[in-house]
């Protein structure tokens, strides 16, 4: 037993916690980065009800790369947006991507004519529901692993 009336085993087991969320948060950063960070993506979502602020504060949540203490409360204002972010792309921009991307036949005249730039969006398109679920999966991780570490939050 620690001083602090805290034994190695529980220490251990809160190191544990961290690390994994740690990974969790490594992990959102990857597909954050690859698929939502992007100058199309920043493009796509102009105009939509969605504030600078919350893709400032998902940027700094996948910029953690060390647990330090206090860094519980940064990962919960990043997980809050994050969830944010997520409502606001399936509500509003899940079902006009198509058209947003240029690559709907519903709207010919805004179609992309480069076959190469038409290929890669209905790509993107087709993706983009899947990149959106692991998304929503591991935000959802992240926050129940943060809850479980520190219940009063």
């Amino acid at each position: 037993m620690l001083t602090s009336g805290v034994s190695i085993e529980e220490l251990q087991l809160i190191s544990e916690h961290e690390h994994e969320i740690l990974m969790l948060v490594r992990d959102i950063r990857q597909v954050f980065e690859d698929h939502f960070d992007r100058t199309w993506m920043a493009l796509v979502i102009d105009g939509l009800p969605i504030d600078f602020r919350t893709i400032r504060e998902i940027r700094e949540l996948v910029s953690i790369t060390a647990f330090h203490p206090g860094d519980e409360r940064a990962i919960q204002a990043g997980v809050t947006e994050l969830e944010s972010f997520i409502l606001h792309v399936r509500r509003y921009l899940l079902p006009v991507i198509k058209e947003r991307l240029g690559v709907s036949w519903l709207l010919p005249h805004r179609r992309v004519q480069d076959k190469t730039k038409y290929l890669l969006r209905r790509l993107v398109v087709y993706t983009f529901p899947y990149n959106l679920e692991k998304l929503t999966f591991l935000t959802a991780r992240l926050k129940s692993r943060l809850y479980y570490l520190y219940p009063e939050l």
